[in-house]
């Protein structure tokens, strides 16, 4: 991706480096997360209440609407001028420029998130935040928090490398913040009330598949307006969004995988809907609601 010589985002809080301030200890692994489940899912529901939006399965464990990348990171200290936080907070940058255009067009103005940067754990508006959720966005404080050292997981682990394979789960997280104005999430949260099991499940699936389309049309736009995309820039985000489906993960982590658990899509899903945003480009076409 090209991304020299353009503006940084100025709405970033880089605590790398900081001390944990809240979340210290790690998390499960996922698969563990899964074996459990039916025993912390009321303990979740009737004590925590948080609601957090991200891009992975493990995200969900944690809470009714935890919206995270899921996974773990390594979480090793980053320094804070390095060239990784350069290019994450220019994406960034780009993101505000595409959304506050799209915006405008429609006469609206784009309340811009900030982008929290951090090692190991920090506090978060949704209660303590571990490298171990995995990138994630707030509604409570319409912040996204990124442990950067899960990059390197999403490279090593999931075999997702490349800097568009990045810049896509940023644009990920950001469609998640663009749903909160809306108010798909918290439509989705009432309508949760209203269902049960499977259909609570498919939900959720319904609000991480748009998230992922609307980072397609940012991809779209982002060409549109920088020319940023160079070759092999949408394979490796087409690649990233393939290996953080829920049928891939839980077969990484257990040898098999159970649809009607799914939360935030199949590998095949992921792959659809980023793509359906990156054709048109249009905001339109991301209905996974229906309609």
């Amino acid at each position: 991706m090209k991304w020299r010589d353009r503006k940084q985002s100025t709405h970033v809080d880089d605590r790398r480096g900081r001390s944990g301030g809240g979340g210290g200890r790690g998390l499960p692994s996922i698969g563990t997360l899964m074996f459990l489940w039916p025993i912390v899912k009321p303990l979740l529901r009737s004590k925590l209440g948080i609601a957090v939006v991200g891009i992975g399965a493990a995200a969900y464990f944690i809470g009714p609407s935890l919206l995270g990348m899921g996974g773990s990171s390594s979480s090793s200290d980053i320094d804070p001028n390095s060239e990784d936080a350069a290019f994450i907070k220019t994406v960034h940058g780009d993101i505000e420029t595409v959304w506050a255009k799209i915006f405008a067009q429609a006469g609206q103005r784009y309340p811009v998130p900030e982008l929290v940067l951090y090692t190991g754990s920090t506090s978060s508006g949704c209660g303590p935040a571990s490298s171990r959720m995995g990138p994630f966005y707030c509604p409570a404080d319409t912040k996204i928090y990124v442990d950067m050292g899960f990059f390197d997981d999403l490279k090593n682990k999931h075999g997702a490398g490349g800097d568009f394979a990045r810049a896509y789960v940023l644009a990920h997280e950001v469609g998640h913040h663009i749903q909160n104005l809306e108010g798909t999430l918290d439509k989705v949260e009432t309508a949760k009330h209203r269902v049960t099991g499977n259909d609570k499940n498919q939900l959720q699936v319904r609000v991480e598949l748009q998230a992922d389309c609307y980072a397609g049309v940012w991809a779209n736009h982002v060409q549109k307006q920088f020319k940023a995309l160079e070759p092999g820039d949408l394979e490796e985000a087409l690649t990233a969004a393939a290996s953080i489906g829920d049928d891939r993960l839980q077969k990484q982590a257990q040898g098999f995988a159970i649809p009607h658990t799914f939360t935030h899509g199949s590998s095949k899903q992921r792959v659809e809907w980023f793509a359906r945003g990156v054709k048109n480009g249009r905001v339109q076409d991301c209905q996974t609601f229906g309609g």
